[in-house]
């Protein structure tokens, strides 16, 4: 067959995910072959073409600043989780440290204000035996406190959010000026909601809606305990 004959010969066309699979397995190819290198045209975002170095550099670039995000992101939340393993672990000492109903609500609320900036706590448990005390409050059907609170024993899991002027005045009603306007309201029991611990905060927006309620049904969970070391277990 002649030169001009084999020029002639149809040449198959080449698939670019082939093309492009040869590459990779091949990166030392543009190296043996600079001529092919030299005859690529890449255009930048901008319009204007670039040479291939020049656009590997700005894509590493690129993926480099997406996993120095992601890095930073995992940093913050090991942080986070572990100021939460440190505020649990002082809510327990606190918790285990009280040798009464009283002790225990006042240990509490000085963890909570010193740990979490939290400026009033109430705790509620309702159950017609249940005899209250001092710091430790009775709900019934018909009160204002239980009423305020319902949200929290309906669902079963921490409910956060600002306060309306009648759940301050029947969850904090000696807050006066100071009186918290947003709150977290944890649901206590085991088995069933019997009871509710409320988180609150001057700040209108210390606690919303949206926020991650893990960290305050572990609280839950702890509080429940520790309460029921001082009362009939029966009651919550």
């Amino acid at each position: 067959m002649s030169e001009v004959t084999k020029e002639k010969v149809a040449q198959p066309e080449l698939d670019e995910e082939e093309v492009a699979l040869f590459l990779q397995r091949k990166p030392e190819f543009l190296d043996r072959h600079p001529e092919a290198l030299q005859a690529l045209e890449l255009r930048h975002e901008s319009g204007r073409a670039v040479s291939l170095i020049e656009r590997q550099v700005v894509s590493l670039r690129r993926h480099n600043s997406k996993l120095q995000g992601h890095l930073t992101d995992l940093i913050t939340t090991a942080r986070d989780n572990e100021l939460r393993v440190q505020h649990l672990n002082s809510l327990a000492r606190a918790l285990i440290a009280a040798d009464s109903p009283d002790t225990l609500v006042e240990g509490l609320r000085l963890c909570l204000r010193r740990e979490l900036a939290v400026d009033a706590i109430f705790i509620g448990i309702q159950n017609d035996a249940f005899e209250p005390t001092r710091r430790l409050q009775k709900l019934t059907a018909e009160g204002e406190a239980f009423k305020a609170v319902t949200n929290a024993f309906r669902r079963g899991k921490p409910v956060c959010g600002p306060l309306n002027a009648a759940q301050i005045a029947a969850l904090f009603p000696d807050e006066g000026e100071n009186a918290p306007q947003s709150a977290a309201m944890v649901p206590l029991g085991e088995g069933e909601v019997r009871g509710v611990l409320v988180l609150g905060s001057r700040d209108p927006k210390h606690f919303v809606p949206d926020m991650g309620t893990l960290f305050l049904e572990l609280m839950g969970e702890l509080v429940t305990t520790a309460i029921r070391r001082h009362v009939d277990s029966a009651l919550l």
